[in-house]
This record gives C-alpha cells, structure tokens and sequence, in this order.
C-alpha cells in the first residue's frame, strides 16, 4: 500500500513513523470540530486547539499557561477539579461533565466536557486531555422549555387548571401535576388510571360521567361536564372538565386532550347567589303579603269611616251645621289621605316584587289626558290655576302604554302641577315628538322650583324636599312611583327646574308601530264613567236582591245604609263565598258585590269559584276591589265613593234587571 501511494505522489517525500504519527495528530488538532485542550495536572493549559480558542473567545496565546479555573464559572469549578483529582488518582476513569465556561466578552457558554487521562510510553500519567463540544443553544432551549413549563404549572396551580390525555389503544394516562393536587392524591411514577380519579368521584355522578364521555366519542363532538369530587374528609369540590378526542379514519378514538377546572368557588358563589336570591325573594314574598294584609285591613276602617262621613255629607240623616261640614271636610281629607299614602306604599312594593301586570298597547295620549283632567280641576280650581293642554299642529301618533298606569302617571304629574304651584298659577300640558320613536308628555307649572342643590332628591321615595314644613298634602312617594311605571313601559322620565320660575316633568314613552308590532287598539277612545241610570219602579213585592260578600261587620252596615237609598232593593250580606254559593240556590240574586282583591289566598280562590257560577248563571258581579279606570268603586287612593256605588249599582241593575 505504501508503495503504490509513492508511485502515485512521486513528489511527496516519505516520512518516517513518528512524523506521520505527529502530522496526522497535528490536523487533527487544528482542524477538528470539537475543543481539543491539553493541561497539566494542575488545571493550567499547555496546548489549546483553534475551536477551544473560537468557543471561549481567546487566542491561543492568552489560554496557554492560564489555569482552566480562571475561565470557568464559579459554581462549576469546584466540581470539575474534584473530577479531575479523582482521575489523576486513578479512583475514576474518563468523565464527562455540562458545565460553563466564562467567554472574554463576559458571556456565558454552556460545553459538554470529556477529559481523559494522557499517559507515558511506561504508563505512568503525563497529561490531562479535554475534549469540548459547544451544548450552548441546546441548554438554552431547555432552560426555555424547563422555564415555560415552571410558568405553565404555576398558572395551572393559580387557576386551578389541570391537564390531561389518554391513549385509547392501551387506555393509558398521562396527567399534570395540578390534576393531583386536585384530586389530593400523592403523585406517583406510576402512571394515572381512571379508577384513581373515579374513587373520587361523587357516587351519584359517576354514571352521568360514563353516558357524557360516550356521547361525546360516539358523535365526536366536544366533552364538557361539570360534576362533584368527594375528598377523603368529605368535602365536596366541583369541577369542570372539557374535551376533545382525535380518531382514525374508521372513526376509532385515538387520544383524547384535556383540562380539569377546579371550579368549587364559583360553583359556592353560584350556590351561594341561588339562596340568597331564594331568600330575599322569599322576603319579597312575606313583605308582599304583609303589605297587602296590612293594606287591607287599614283600608277596611278607613273605607268605612270615609263612607259614613259621605253619608253624613249628603244630608239625608239631617241638615248639618257649618261647623260639622267643616269637621267632616278635615276628616274625609285626613282619610283619603290615609288611603293614598297606603295605596302608593302597596304599588312600590307590586313594582319592586315584580307583581305589577301591564297590558301594553297603542293609546291616544291625548284621550287619556282628557281622562285625567277633570279629576283634578277641582283641585286647581280651590287655588285658582289655569289648567290648559296645548292643541298639537298635527295628529299625534298613538304610543305604546298601559292604559290604566299611563293614567296614573298623568294624574301624579298635575297633582304636583297643582300643588306646588303659585296661587293664581298655571299648568300647560304639551304632546310632541321629541325624538325619533318616542313621544313626550310635558307638564309645567309655573311655581317656585326646585333648588339645584335638592333636584337629585326629586324620585327619592318619601323625599318631600321641605315641603312637609308647608301647608301641602303628599306622601313623597308620587314621583318615585312615577319613574317606575314610566320606566317598566320603556320609557324616560326627566325634568327641568328653575327656581322662582317652576318646573317641567316629561316622560317620554314608545311610538307604536315605530321597531314593534304592537296589536292595533281594541278601542282607541276614552274610557267613560258610567252614567247613572234611573232603576224602573218594580210592581209588587221587593224583587231586586244584592247579595254581598262580606266579613266586616262596618262595611256590611255601610253598604246596608247606603243602599237604603235605592227603592226596591234588598241585600243579604254573607260571610264568605261558601254561603254565597249556597244562598244563590234560593235566592237568585240580580246582583253580587264582593271584594276581589283580598289578599288572602284562600279568600281569592273561593271568590274566583263564586265568580265563574255567578258568570254562568248570568249574575252581574260588581267588584269593589278592581281598579277604578276598570269602574272601580272601592279601594286604593280613593276609598268607598258612595255616590258612585250607589249609580253603578242601579245601573247594573237596570242592564240586567
């Protein structure tokens, strides 16, 4: 082989053995990818190759006779010269270390170092030979990638988070740490398996968690189930767990990816929020019925004492004298007063439990305000007001209201109107289209306003603004009441206010047929009292029969009195709707009174049952309960208006006689 190497490279002088040998190691050396060090058994280098020289950023020249230490970082040197010791000593064989070395620049470079023992032609130790490959970005990496996963456990530890995954060809699990903390259980280098984290599974949700999991795989859709752990001292935990499943294409579920929530705060909160929402509906309910109770049973004597004074007033008992006239004035005031702040107390306490029921439709602003008009002239008339509606240049579009409470809100408006008004004062009510969708009702008087550092008090229940020092009637419940109603019709109340000048209060409700599809209106005119009609004078005996359910003995007496005023009509008063039910066998009555809007339930449904037999036997029932704007005669603000009983009375009677 020699030979023929020669004839091929006639002009390369041949070398002996030991010069071939160190040519050979020479490019070795020098060329090789790797640091090549040598040092003697102190640790100071005697020969360094160029790639040792590029990775610690020194020459040559600066590394000879410098001890391996002096370019080593500190943590690492104490290490790496106990290896060394043990080599030399011959305890250990070649060793390899990570370790990092101190560049020139001051940077630090992560190497993997293999350092072996260089011997004599006898065998005895001469060297310290070190071979250095450069792991810099491979230790970087995975310090990153350690890094990454620290944050990735700590944000699951904060949240509560855990994940895992499943191999369903040998259904073997992989788990985070997380998942065991939540589960409390030791982690183990044994891997997971889903009886570990069935035994803790609430026994009454461990079947759900089977049909949930095979529903999801069979339709390969997404897994989501919130259900119950039970740890080892009984506490209950909640936890939420979602899903997702890969599969092959003959639809076999290969793996299956996943977290596990631990959501039992939010879950306690919910619970938490449910009851006390449970209980302050509850509360709801007892103050309802309590107010309501209380309502009726305040109302019954003061409906009677303001019956009985109305009585009094028509003079059929006997002329009264000046002063009695005045007594009966201060305590029919003092009543409906009474009646007023009790039905204004009863209404907040319907809208805030959400009790109060609106029939939504379009309605004739100006129609209702026509409606609410004449139940407060006399009012303006005592303080000599002018009370006048503004003619609109065009046809109003009709709005989308409840009726009935649009008539409330109206009257509350010119009542404080009147009020709060100068003597000789005036009151302009205006209709217009504001804005695009809503027409406004405006009323403004020309009082004394409302000082600016007191308007924000102005919907505040039972805030009269100073107005309890002066001579003027009011529970200051009248515009909180208002802005409520306004606003469960989807509309705005608002105000301006000047003092010395007056005030203007608005409320702004929907347009119908503006973004709705509201019903057209039944019947779009206003609602009409009911006249009083004149009952034909019957031949014979007694042949009109009220029958009147009722337990107060007061208000039976009242209305007794009162119907005396009527010819040819006799009542007969039961005390419940049981009797009333019995009686109309025998008595065939041509008219029922009765109270439906006792609060008791018992009471109502007995009365509802007397209704409905009474609606098919052709019996007129007069209710004295119901709302006045549906011919109320009793109740609420206005208490018993005998006058009007007595013509609905005989109007009913007439129609159905």
């Amino acid at each position: 082989m020699q030979q023929a190497d020669r004839n091929q490279y006639p002009h390369v002088e041949p070398l002996g053995a030991s010069e071939e040998s160190e040519s050979l190691f020479r490019a070795v050396f020098e060329q090789s990818a790797v640091g090549i060090c040598y040092s003697d058994f102190d640790g100071v280098f005697i020969r360094v190759n160029p790639r040792f020289c590029e990775l610690t950023g020194y020459g040559a020249d600066e590394l000879v006779g410098r001890s391996f230490a002096a370019i080593t970082h500190p943590d690492d040197v104490a290490i790496d010269a106990r290896l060394g010791d043990e080599l030399i000593a011959g305890t250990r064989g070649p060793y390899t270390l990570e370790k990092r070395y101190l560049r020139k620049s001051g940077e630090i470079v992560w190497v993997r170092l293999t350092v072996t023992l260089a011997r004599t032609p006898n065998g005895a130790p001469h060297r310290l030979v070190g071979v250095i490959e450069d792991i810099n970005h491979m230790m970087l990496t995975e310090q990153a990638l350690r890094g990454s996963e620290a944050r990735l456990r700590e944000a699951q530890r904060i949240a509560h988070l855990a994940s895992y995954e499943i191999d369903h060809c040998d259904e073997s699990r992989n788990w985070s740490n997380e998942l065991y903390s939540i589960l409390e259980v030791e982690a183990t280098s044994d891997r997971p398996t889903f009886e570990l984290f069935e035994q803790r599974v609430h026994p009454q949700d461990r079947a759900l968690i089977r049909k949930t999991n095979a529903e999801a795989i069979a339709n390969r859709a997404p897994y989501y189930l919130t259900h119950r752990l039970v740890m080892p001292d009984g506490r209950i935990k909640y936890v939420e767990v979602r899903g997702i499943t890969t599969y092959a294409e003959d639809g076999t579920p290969l793996r299956s990816f996943g977290t596990v929530q631990d959501v039992t705060s939010r879950k306690q909160a919910e619970i938490a929020l449910r009851q006390a929402k449970e209980a302050a509906e509850s509360a709801n309910r007892a103050k309802m019925d309590f107010l309501a109770n209380m309502s009726h049973e305040l109302r019954t004597p003061l409906n009677a004492i303001l019956g009985y004074a109305q009585l009094l007033e028509s003079e059929r008992a006997g002329p009264l004298e000046v002063k009695q006239r005045e007594y009966l004035r201060d305590i029919m005031a003092g009543g409906r007063h009474l009646l007023e702040l009790i039905q204004d107390i009863l209404e907040l306490a319907k809208i805030d439990a959400g009790r109060i029921g609106l029939k939504i439709e379009p309605i004739d602003a100006l129609a209702v305000i026509g409606d609410a008009l004449p139940l407060i002239e006399s009012m303006a008339a005592d303080r000599a007001i002018t009370l006048n509606i503004a003619s609109p240049l065009q046809p109003l579009p009709p709005l989308l209201a409840d009726r009935v409470r649009l008539r409330q809100v109206i009257l509350n408006l010119l009542s404080n109107a009147v009020k709060y008004n100068r003597v000789g004062g005036r009151v302009d009510v205006t209709c217009a289209e504001m804005r695009p969708g809503f027409l406004r009702i405006s009323v403004r008087d020309t009082g004394f306003g409302v000082q600016p550092e007191r308007q924000s008090e102005l919907f505040v229940p039972f805030s009269r603004l100073g107005a309890e020092t002066l001579a003027i009637e009011g529970t200051g419940i009248g515009l909180s009441l208002t802005k409520k109603l306004t606003e469960l019709m989807s509309g705005q109340i608002g105000f301006q206010s000047v003092v010395d000048e007056g005030s203007s209060f608005w409320v702004e409700l929907p347009i119908a047929g503006v973004g709705n599809l509201a019903p057209p209106p039944e019947n779009s005119s206003p609602v009409q009292t009911p006249l009083s009609g004149s009952l034909p004078p019957p031949a014979g005996e007694i042949r009109r029969n009220i029958l009147f359910v009722e337990d107060n003995p007061a208000h039976v007496r009242l209305v007794e009195r009162a119907l005396g005023q009527i010819p040819h009509v006799a009542m007969t008063p039961v005390h419940t709707a049981e009797l009333a039910l019995v009686a109309m066998r025998t008595l065939s009555p041509n008219l029922i009174l009765v109270d439906l809007g006792d609060p008791d339930p018992v009471r109502q449904d007995s009365r509802r049952r007397l209704v409905a037999i009474a609606s098919q036997r052709n019996i007129p029932v007069l209710d004295l309960g119901a709302n006045l704007a549906h011919e109320r005669v009793s109740g609420g603000g206005e208490g018993i208006d005998i006058p009007r009983l007595l013509s609905e009375i005989e109007r009913r009677l007439a129609t159905h006689g």
